[in-house]
């Protein structure tokens, strides 16, 4: 997959205009076009595959967008790999590839990396290793340090102080002699701090150390060599905590450290561990975090791990209809407009007063259009549920994965809820559509939810308004995928809400199986309806798809089965129960813990839940009478001849099923509650039940 280089942190990094000849192989220019070279060594980085969670790091770093691949084997190691990990540094590198990936270390893989970091009863196991890398990860997400933690960022930050040696520099657990890597490393992590004067000071006899250490040469001699990772962590360390890497300081005989560091870069733009040349993945990324490090120092633009841009979709909507939108990198949510805006060329005009910049306009449409207190505003949705911003646009940091709307309005209440009733109308049945609104609540520091009344809710080409509770009542509409739109739209006025919507299937009754006459006439209906309602799927990967109605259904099915039912979210719950034999990143990984998470099934001993294994009528009657919370007290009325057969914790439940009609017996009367349920069987006992809770 090819990666694409970030226009946002192209504009940050390469700074100069015009590319002037890279510096040949081991030769060194104090004029050398470093953001060139940067821009060769993340593109050879590249090219050799993200191998680690550092390549990954340094390409973001770059500026470089990670293939989907990596980012899949992230997800898949953090569920798997992570729960077992030892060592306090590999949480720690997790949570940094977490981050520069655009995701949230506190909630990734049903994971929370950093109160795993901060709780950690082996923070000092690796020397002062962990101590530097735990302030990195919380400090590049900006991560609040959870309620209690045994690490805070003071204590932290007091172990480096605490660790340095008598000379300025760190040294590796068990060794004396200071190492540059370490030390660099260190820098880097206090640099956040230098405001406090203890570790200003630590900084100073730090940079004293480091300029005793450099060679004639402009790098530095560790473990008998002169290596490309030891002048990359000086580099991170200068650049991080203020000084030039460039500068007179740390040049020897005309060689600084950048110049040194280009000695180990080859003509193909790798970077070498040591002399002779020869690619390595270590020299490589941390030659190209060296470099964007130094291309920011430059720049102004931050430390290499201060808050990264995040990735945050935008949408701009004017009174009357949606102006442009677009997907960019910012850290502050009036950067994202304006780089947004450029690139749609909306025309976004902002002005500066006393309390700080304001948007003023956007495609010639000013504030005060209407003649009262509108303008535009903005607000921030984040993980599926609005914020309330405290501070202007220009001071509102971002996270990755935010979606900002910036609207023209009034008192424009933001949508809460869309909801259709039922979650997948079939296309022979009408359905409804409840809206809410939401507003900010001062004196209860809270949004409040009202219904949206009187507003536009359109699906395809029909149109409704809500009545006095919210909602709208349509009629039925051909299988299909719809929006659900809501607008509140006025000639004379502002939006009553902000334009929101979401997805709609319609499901088709019409479906043809590919092995429908396999399919009993009696359970043929309920097949229908159930995949047309989004409760079933099918089976084969053929043009029309199979339903197989004789195969028997597995436990992983049926709690699957339980979770369309419910309308369940079958994403990773932390607190949900975890089950050895449920494999991770399985397709019913997901609808087992949830349904497990809310009682619906169980276990079957020693922590297994046997996802294959077949489900018996008894089973489900129990899972049935869970899902509907039916009454599984009672004994039965005795029109169930073999319910003595059934197992006594079945009983109750298979009464109280056969009374309510979910499941009946055969035509002698019995239940034959252990009997394998088939999948035609399953999907007219789910059907029953969906029909049970309209």
């Amino acid at each position: 997959m090819k990666a694409l280089f970030n226009r946002a942190v192209l504009a940050a990094l390469l700074a100069v205009a015009l590319i002037v000849p890279a510096v040949p192989a081991g030769t060194a220019s104090a004029a050398a076009d470093t953001s060139a070279v940067l821009r060769q060594a993340g593109d050879a980085l590249l090219s050799s595959g993200i191998r680690s969670d550092w390549d990954a790091i340094a390409a973001s770093q770059a500026g470089y967008e990670l293939p989907a691949s990596y980012l899949s084997k992230l997800s898949d190691a953090v569920r798997k790999d992570a729960p077992a990990f030892r060592n306090v540094t590999d949480f720690e590198r997790t949570a940094l590839a977490v981050t520069v990936a655009g995701q949230d270390a506190t909630a990734y893989g049903g994971i929370d990396l950093i109160e795993r970091i901060t709780s950690s009863d082996r923070m000092l196991s690796q020397g002062i290793n962990g101590p530097i890398y735990a302030l990195l990860a919380l400090d590049y997400g900006e991560y609040e340090v959870p309620a209690g933690a045994k690490w805070s960022r003071d204590k932290l930050v007091a172990e480096l102080l605490k660790a340095q040696a008598a000379d300025g520099s760190y040294a590796f657990a068990g060794e004396k002699a200071g190492s540059p890597d370490l030390t660099g490393a260190a820098l880097t992590a206090l640099a956040p701090y230098v405001g406090q004067p203890e570790v200003k000071q630590a900084g100073e006899r730090a940079v004293a150390w480091i300029k005793s250490q450099q060679d004639k040469d402009g790098g530095f001699t560790s473990y008998g060599e002169s290596s490309s990772e030891s002048v990359a962590q000086i580099v991170i360390g200068l650049a991080s905590i203020g000084y030039d890497p460039a500068g007179a300081d740390f040049t020897r005989d005309g060689a600084s450290l950048i110049d040194k560091l280009l000695t180990f870069r080859g003509a193909d733009g790798s970077f070498s561990h040591a002399l002779p040349l020869a690619p390595n993945a270590y020299g490589a990324y941390q030659s190209v975090q060296a470099l964007v490090a130094y291309e920011k120092f430059k720049a102004g633009t931050g430390r290499l791990y201060s808050k990264p841009a995040a990735s945050v979709s935008v949408r701009v909507e004017g009174p009357s209809s949606t102006i442009g939108s677009g997907v960019t990198r910012a850290v502050y949510a009036l950067d994202a407009l304006t780089q947004v805006g450029a690139a749609k060329k909306l025309d976004v005009v902002v002005k500066e007063m006393s309390f700080g910049k304001y948007v003023d306009a956007i495609g010639g449409i000013a504030g005060g259009t209407f003649g009262g207190y509108d303008g535009w505003m903005y607000a921030v949705e984040r993980r599926g549920a609005w914020i309330n911003p405290s501070v202007g646009m220009g001071d509102f940091k971002l996270s990755a994965g935010d979606r900002l709307v910036v609207f023209y309005g009034d008192g424009t209440k933001l949508i809460s809820r869309i909801a259709a009733e039922p979650r997948q109308p079939r296309d022979d049945e009408p359905f409804a559509v409840q809206v809410s609104q939401q507003e900010w609540d001062y004196t209860a520091n809270a949004f409040t939810v009202t219904p949206a009344v009187g507003v536009a809710v359109s699906a395809g080409s029909v149109t409704v308004t809500t009545d006095a509770y919210g909602n709208a009542s349509f009629p039925a509409l051909p299988a299909g995928s719809y929006e659900l739109t809501v607008t509140g739209y006025s000639p004379s006025k502002a939006p009553s809400v902000l334009k929101h919507a979401v997805p709609l299937t319609v499901g088709s009754t019409k479906i043809k199986f590919a092995d429908e006459k396999k399919i009993a006439p009696w359970a043929l209906k309920s097949v229908k309806n159930g995949y047309a309602s989004g409760l079933l799927s099918g089976t084969g990967t053929g043009e029309a798809p199979t339903f197989s109605p004789k195969d028997r259904l597995t436990r992983a099915q049926f709690a699957a089965l339980a979770v369309r039912l419910l309308g369940l979210d079958a994403g990773m719950d932390a607190a949900a129960p975890s089950f050895s034999d449920v494999k991770a990143g399985s397709w019913y990984e997901g609808a087992v813990r949830a349904a497990a998470a809310q009682g619906i099934v169980s276990g079957t001993g020693d922590g297994k839940f046997q996802p294959d294994a077949p489900v018996t009528r008894q089973d489900m009657a129990v899972i049935l009478a869970r899902v509907l919370k039916l009454d599984a007290t009672a004994a039965g009325d005795g029109s169930i001849r073999d319910l003595a057969a059934a197992s006594a914790y079945a009983r109750g439940s298979i009464a109280a099923v056969h009374a309510s009609g979910l499941m009946v017996g055969d035509s002698a009367g019995n239940f034959q509650p252990k009997a394998q349920v088939s999948r035609e069987m399953a999907a007219v006992a789910i059907v029953n039940a969906y029909e049970s809770l309209k």
